[in-house]
């Protein structure tokens, strides 16, 4: 009796151990998890971050050095956005990004890169053939424009963008996004002088 009162207890206690073990295993499973989805992801819009964009763009700068492809960088901003957290408080302001990511996916292919470069600034990478032409992009990019006009018409915002194409004007990541980052503060300015209010980004 007393043999069998021990050999049940130790099958307790294995159970208990068992059930413990995996619950550690499946919080271990899920915070790796976690951790996977902060270093790719923004926590915010759920677009790609950083790291992502950039490990993204080395891979295709090299493709398109080998003639494989052409890249084109895009590098988005918003305008009169300071003015919606001005006025309207940050809560909004996080839902205007999360409405403006939304609408860039869906006006975008899910195989290109969208990323989230830091406050409204947003940077894409598209990869074309070697011979295709930007224009359809770029009418892609003036629909994506008008969209944001129209749904934001009660906070004034709109988009501004530049273009980088890779290997035509640079071959480094870095280099690309700054040539993309000037033309788009060009745009900007331009809108600022024949818009009646300032833009702000």
């Amino acid at each position: 009796m007393r043999e069998k009162t021990i050999l049940q207890l130790l099958i307790n206690y294995l159970d208990e151990l068992t059930r413990k073990y995996d619950e550690v295993f499946h919080l271990k499973e899920k915070l790796l998890k976690d951790l996977e989805h902060q270093a790719l992801f923004d926590n915010l819009t759920g677009l790609y971050n950083r790291n992502a964009l950039f490990s993204f763009l080395e891979r295709e700068t090299e493709r398109a050095k080998r003639g494989e492809n052409q890249l084109l960088v895009i590098f988005l901003d918003l305008d009169n956005f300071k003015h919606v957290n001005d006025t309207f408080g940050h809560k909004k302001g996080d839902e205007v990004l999360k409405k403006v990511a939304q609408i860039l996916k869906e006006n975008f292919r899910k195989y290109d890169i969208l990323a989230r470069f830091g406050g409204d600034e947003f940077i894409l990478g598209i990869t074309l053939p070697p011979s295709a032409n930007k224009n359809e992009v770029e009418k892609i990019l003036k629909r994506v424009e008008n969209e944001i006009e129209k749904t934001f018409k009660n906070f004034g915002l709109s988009i501004s963008y530049g273009i980088a194409v890779c290997p035509k004007e640079s071959r480094n990541a870095q280099e690309l996004i700054q040539i993309a980052d000037r033309r788009m503060y060009k745009m900007k300015q331009k809108k600022k002088g024949t818009a009646k209010e300032p833009l702000t980004s």
